[in-house]
């Protein structure tokens, strides 16, 4: 059996250190005489990072991923009990509520693992941990001798879970300094639209955003909230995840282009998924047109930057169509996408938001 105070230790490296988890989480369920155990976090609604000991990793990613756990019955029945402590599932279910629960059919029966224990660590920003330590098939429920082990680990597991969710608002806090340093007003939020770290450029900027309460932000123009709404609603669906890149006019006179960029690094670094970051960037008028830089701010390809630049000169399409040797077909498309992107609706649009862009070095664009 692992020595007790060596798993002490290791849980609190565990918490600055995720890699660390499944060897932790292992250990923890030799104590216990089981296969394994696993720790998964929630931030808001959202089950957003795990990690597993070796027994439990089939078909982990796809459950959780999946959202196995909004389906189960678990977490809610584990809250009901409201127990600083380990709860065993007969304690819970009855054998045929928990052989049907989509944690034994879907992830814990092809890894030959039916018999659970699990305590939850709720922290007092929102988040909350759980943790799970799991049987083989055939082996019996956990007893009281097993989960008195547990417990006494308990109090190491929820103050790692803490230190894990500090350590994370500071990095958090960090980067949008380091945006600052930089120039950008930024912000951090998470996949409820929560504000969960911001620089002073972005607070200053009040004639694109207001604060709303329980830590939000919006938009002044509707138009622009919407977009950062339906952005927002991506960030907890990693095959959504893409930068995000559409002008906000505020309400002063100065336009600004908003970008809201998914983190997307790997699910289960657990409390590192879920979230964007809202980057401004506030626009100037210039002597030129910069395609370069209508092609950073809004995602295009080259070919839709050029378009941008021929409707922001006037030009029709049939203009455009001549001007680069293509299809008019082509052009409409190339314009639709144009529209979707920008975020605009007519030509005069366009010809409005790029002539506010910000005027940098120009830099030439290459040639799709």
């Amino acid at each position: 059996m692992p020595d007790f105070e060596s798993i002490v230790d290791n849980i609190y490296e565990a918490a600055a250190e995720p890699d660390c988890w499944p060897r932790i989480m292992h250990d923890i369920g030799k104590m216990a005489e089981a296969a394994g155990g696993a720790i998964i976090a929630r931030r808001a609604d959202a089950w957003l990072g795990w990690r597993c000991s070796v027994a439990l990793e089939k078909g982990a990613d796809a459950f959780f991923s999946s959202g196995g756990l909004q389906r189960s019955q678990v977490l809610s029945r584990l809250l009901a009990f409201n127990r600083a402590g380990f709860v065993a599932d007969q304690e819970g279910f009855t054998e045929q509520e928990f052989a049907r629960d989509p944690v034994i059919r879907e992830w814990c029966a092809p890894n030959d693992i039916h018999h659970c224990t699990a305590t939850a660590v709720p922290i007092p920003n929102g988040d909350l941990v759980m943790f799970q330590v799991k049987r083989r098939i055939g082996e019996p429920a956990f007893g009281n001798a097993e989960l008195a082990r547990l417990d006494a680990l308990r109090p190491h597991l929820a103050r790692a879970g803490l230190l894990a969710a500090r350590w994370r608002l500071e990095r958090l806090r960090s980067a949008t300094e380091a945006l600052a340093t930089l120039g950008v007003p930024a912000a951090i939020l998470d996949v409820e639209g929560r504000v969960l770290a911001a620089n002073a450029l972005i607070e200053e900027l009040a004639s694109h955003h207001v604060w709303m309460p329980r830590d939000r932000i919006a938009l002044i123009e509707p138009a622009a909230d919407k977009l950062l709404r339906r952005a927002i609603a991506d960030l907890g669906n990693p095959a959504a995840a893409s930068v995000r890149s559409f002008p906000s006019k505020g309400s002063g006179d100065r336009p600004a282009v908003m970008h809201l960029i998914p983190v997307t690094g790997n699910a289960r670094d657990l409390f590192g998924g879920g979230l964007g970051v809202l980057a401004v960037t506030p626009l100037a008028r210039p002597v030129a047109l910069n395609p370069a830089l209508v092609q950073s701010l809004f995602d295009l390809t080259p070919t839709e930057a050029r378009v941008a630049g021929s409707l922001a000169e006037g030009l029709t399409l049939d203009q455009i169509a001549e001007r680069h040797n293509v299809k008019l077909s082509t052009v409409r498309s190339q314009v639709k996408s144009v529209f979707a992107k920008t975020g605009s609706n007519r030509q005069s649009q366009i010809v409005a938001l790029l002539a506010a862009q910000q005027s940098f070095p120009a830099q030439p664009v290459k040639q799709s």
